[in-house]
Formats: C-alpha cells, structure tokens, sequence
C-alpha cells in the first residue's frame, strides 16, 4: 500500500511550529544546492521560479509560534532564499544574468495567475456532494482560494519583489566591483536593505494605498514593516553558509572549464 501524506502530515502537526519551519529551511538549502550544483545557472534559474510560485501559496497560511500571540504568514524562508539565488547568480555570472533570473521569476508568476484565472474561468461541474465527480468540484473551490488573491496583494507582492531584488542584485554587484567586503558581507549587507525595501514597499502598498480600510502608520510600522523583518534578517544570515558554498563550488567549476 502506498503512504498517505496525511499521515505525515498529521505527525508534522504534532511538533512545534518553529521545528517544522527547520524542516522547510532544510529543504530549501538542499533543493538550492541540488539544482546549483548539477546544473548551475540554468537549475538556479529554476529554483527562483519554483520558489517564487510556492512562496505566493505559502503566504496564504498563517500560522502561530511560540513567541507571537497573533498569526504570522508563512513564505519568509522561502521568499529569502530566491534573495540567496540571485546574490550566487551576481557573483558567479554578472548582474545581468541576476536580473534576468529576477524576470524569469516575475513573468512566471504572471503566467501561473493567468492560467490560473483561465482555469477557475471554465464553469465547475454542478454536481451533489454525494457524486463520484464531487472532488472536481471541491478541487475548483481549493483552487480560487489558492489561485484567485487579491489583485491589490498580487500587485503591492510583485511590485515589491522586482524593487528589492534589483536592488539586492545592484548592491551587491557594486560593492563586487569595488572590492569591498567579503562575499558574505556584501551578501548580508545588500540583502538586509532588500528586505527592508521588501517588506515597507509590499505593506505601504497593500495595507496603506492600494487598501479599502487603510491601517494606522503606527500599526504600518511595527506590525507590518518591523515585525517580521527581523526574521528575514536571521533566516538570511543562516543562508550565508550556503551561500558561500555555492559560490566557491561553481566559481571553481567556471574557472575548471575555461582552463
């Protein structure tokens, strides 16, 4: 008999939010390595675009840990390391291979929204809950709820990802061709002003102007901007490991095929 996930899932539920979170931050550092090592530029190409997609669903959940008493949504670690992919891309190909990784990203988010819309446009089959066919139509309803966000959050996200990671990207790239700091520093340096420019851009936007009920700037501030920024800021600083890593492994790889 094959394993049911649920069963794994329901295991998962039963440890601490913060250790499963370990479990994600784990899987993305094998799944950058894996796709960075056997296949270089191109598989960090894809892991932008596969990180991106699953960090706009994963943003939808929000969930409790043990130091906060109201939710926080999910999508940090993953949404960081895209920051991480694009920092390698700099370093080993040059900010223009970077940025293309960046609009790689962006028009594969747009592709997946329109299909998507396209998809939840196809009227749903009419059908009783005792039906065989019952679970297409339980399968749209999952569908609009993961596939059909607000158009003000799709916006105020996407707007804030290309701002930041341009940013991160020329940062980065400038403080290279300078020589000034060690990779992990201009990596820790240029991404911590990208998730500040993240996290105020997306929340001024969707909170504040693109809002029907906009909050207070107290509220903007140490709940939205602040409050998850310094989470950002340590799930970046435990990639920088990786990141170096990475950097070494395919700078020696480029520098072994051009000898």
């Amino acid at each position: 008999m094959a394993p049911d996930p649920l069963h794994l899932i329901r295991f998962l539920h039963t440890w601490p939010t913060e250790a499963v979170l370990s479990l994600t931050f784990l899987t993305c550092c094998l799944g950058l390595y894996g796709f960075a090592r056997y296949f270089g530029k191109s598989g960090l190409y894809v892991y932008v675009v596969l990180a991106l997609v699953v960090g706009n669903i994963q943003v939808l959940k929000g969930v409790l840990f043990s130091f906060s008493q109201t939710p926080i949504a999910l999508g940090t670690i993953v949404f960081s390391s895209t920051f991480v992919a694009s920092d390698i891309l700099t370093e080993c190909y040059g900010k223009e291979a970077a940025l293309k990784g960046v609009w790689l990203g962006f028009g594969a988010m747009l592709l997946v929204t329109l299909l998507m819309l396209l998809t939840l446009g196809i009227h749903p089959l009419d059908v009783p809950p005792h039906h065989g066919d019952y679970h297409f139509l339980e399968a749209h309803r999952a569908m609009e709820v993961l596939f059909l966000p607000a158009p003000r959050l799709l916006l105020a996200s996407l707007t804030a990802y290309l701002c930041s990671q341009c940013l991160d990207i020329t940062i980065f790239a400038r403080l290279k061709a300078s020589r000034r700091g060690a990779l992990w520093a201009r990596a820790a340096f240029s991404t911590a002003l990208a998730f500040l420019v993240d996290n105020a851009l997306f929340s001024v936007l969707a909170w504040v102007v693109l809002s029907p009920t906009p909050v207070s700037w107290d509220s903007l501030l140490w709940t939205y901007i602040l409050g998850t920024y310094w989470i950002r800021l340590l799930v970046g600083l435990l990639f920088l490991p990786l990141l170096s890593l990475l950097c070494r492994h395919l700078k020696g790889r480029r520098h072994a095929e051009l000898s």
